[in-house]
């Protein structure tokens, strides 16, 4: 059982449980009397720290921190919060995490459960550190949601719904109706309405593989895959692992054939499985690549570029 499991579980628990009869003379007797009454306490003060924990973390409210202005010190479901263009505020995620608010910026409180934490991003500039368990906390853009998988990241939208996610610590998956990429450390996605996230890209990536990958996603640009997969290095593979489901027939053929010249297929992973978007050979074939990261769950993408975690 996970910890989502087990926490939904904990909160199906019933809130008492009364014995037939009253049990503690036996218990008393067989303990030893007054000396059993000290660890009774201690057992009583332990079952009533879990149930605190868990009621704290049904709060609606986050704790908010101003670094510089003012403003109200919490923020609830169904509220936003505005920075000025020099002030910032630190907003206290449950007790999983924070996230800095940049100046500039509006966020709203959208879901604040145990197993739903859930922010929109409007406009500006976040930094979020979460430690948790993956899929607890979300970030909604205007070009779909940032869904944490144990990370720390910056998350960059501006009025038109354009931006950026740049992962600082672990790995965050970005999706749009279906669309969707997994960022690990040192890695940049591009966000945009209409369309989600572009292929990531690894910080040192050169400046021509940059601007070639978006002429081909953003622009249109077909023939600039060839010129692309031309340009790719052994640390430009989760690119291609991620243009394997946004390509077709000789284009994917094309992609994986640069892929596997770049990093060989793992032992056990046939060409066939890879080329048909194999679920289990994606996923074996993602943990052989440079700066792919060990995630809690496996992650994995279906022939129609849907993602899950077992």
């Amino acid at each position: 059982m996970n910890e989502r499991e087990l926490l939904e579980a904990a909160g199906r628990l019933p809130k008492s449980i009364e014995p037939p009869r009253d049990l503690w003379p036996g218990i008393e007797a067989r303990l030893g009397g007054g000396r059993s009454r000290r660890w009774y306490w201690v057992a009583l003060a332990t079952a009533a720290m879990v149930a605190l924990v868990f009621v704290n973390t049904k709060s609606d409210a986050w704790n908010m921190t101003w670094l510089a202005g003012a403003g109200p010190g919490t923020l609830r479901v169904g509220e936003s919060v505005e920075t000025g263009a020099s002030s910032r505020v630190v907003i206290q995620v449950g007790a999983i995490g924070q996230v800095e608010v940049k100046p500039g910026s509006r966020v709203r409180l959208l879901g604040a459960t145990r197993t739903d934490h859930r922010l929109a991003l409007d406009v500006g500039e976040i930094y979020a550190q979460v430690t948790a368990p993956p899929r607890l906390f979300f970030v909604e853009t205007p070009a779909g949601v940032a869904i944490d998988l144990g990370c720390a990241y910056t998350l960059r939208v501006d009025a038109a719904g354009n931006g950026f996610l740049e992962v600082t610590a672990g790995a965050v998956e970005f999706e749009w109706t279906g669309r969707r990429a997994v960022v690990p450390l040192r890695f940049r996605v591009e966000i945009r309405p209409g369309f989600g996230p572009s292929v990531p890209v690894v910080a040192d990536a050169s400046d021509a593989f940059r601007r070639t990958l978006a002429a081909l996603e953003f622009g249109g640009d077909q023939t600039a895959l060839a010129r692309l997969l031309a340009l790719a290095r052994s640390d430009d593979a989760i690119s291609l692992w991620h243009l394997l489901a946004r390509t077709t027939g000789a284009d994917r053929v094309a992609v994986y054939e640069r892929l596997v010249g770049l990093v060989p297929l793992p032992d056990g992973v046939e060409r066939d499985a890879v080329l048909r978007l194999d679920a289990s050979a994606l996923d074996t074939y993602w943990k052989y690549l440079p700066h792919a990261v060990w995630l809690k769950g496996k992650f994995k993408l279906s022939p129609a570029g849907r993602s899950h975690t077992e």
